[in-house]
């Protein structure tokens, strides 16, 4: 049956058309959207594997690697920051604790909020992660000369400025 949109085939007959769909150019909003899915989980389960061996999950990973980035945050401001539910983030922060990887403080300006803090452990499990990090990323990266990296780099920045945005009072961030 005939339905007017491309379909996707095993291999493009036309030159010219995009490969794997049969007629014309695919929409490119839905090949796009859903190659960025594709590749968002295979790249989550190859970082996830890298970090595994490590004993650490991807969200811990997370938690401390904006620790480093910002060096001390809120425990609501990094909440909102990665998109953790307040609740979720204080067991995650528990036990990050327990294992003496991040320090938690009251802060001296309002003492209602809780400041976090990597330790020296802590600064050395996110940089041992970050390595592993980042040969999961060259793996993924292989196909690309140095130059098409740093476009795709910009690329996915200026996506992720407008996608992770807060907008109109939603909490979008990424």
């Amino acid at each position: 049956m005939d339905t007017g949109r491309p379909t996707l085939t095993s291999a493009s007959t036309d030159a010219g058309s995009a490969p794997g769909w049969d007629q014309g150019d695919p929409p490119q909003a839905t090949a796009c959207g859903l190659l960025m899915l594709r590749l968002g989980r295979a790249a989550g389960a190859q970082i996830g594997a890298a970090l595994a061996a490590l004993d650490m999950q991807p969200h811990e990973y997370g938690l401390l690697h904006a620790l480093a980035e910002e060096d001390a945050a809120s425990q609501s401001e990094l909440a909102a920051a990665l998109r953790v539910h307040p609740s979720n983030l204080v067991a995650l922060v528990d036990g990050l604790e327990a294992e003496g990887l991040v320090k938690r403080r009251r802060d001296p300006a309002d003492r209602r909020r809780h400041v976090l803090a990597l330790t020296t452990a802590g600064r050395a499990r996110v940089a041992r992660a970050r390595r592993a990090v980042e040969d999961a990323e060259e793996d993924l990266l292989a196909p690309l000369e140095a130059g098409d990296r740093i476009r795709l780099q910009e690329y996915l920045e200026r996506i992720a400025a407008r996608a992770c945005a807060v907008r109109r009072g939603a909490d979008r961030r990424c």
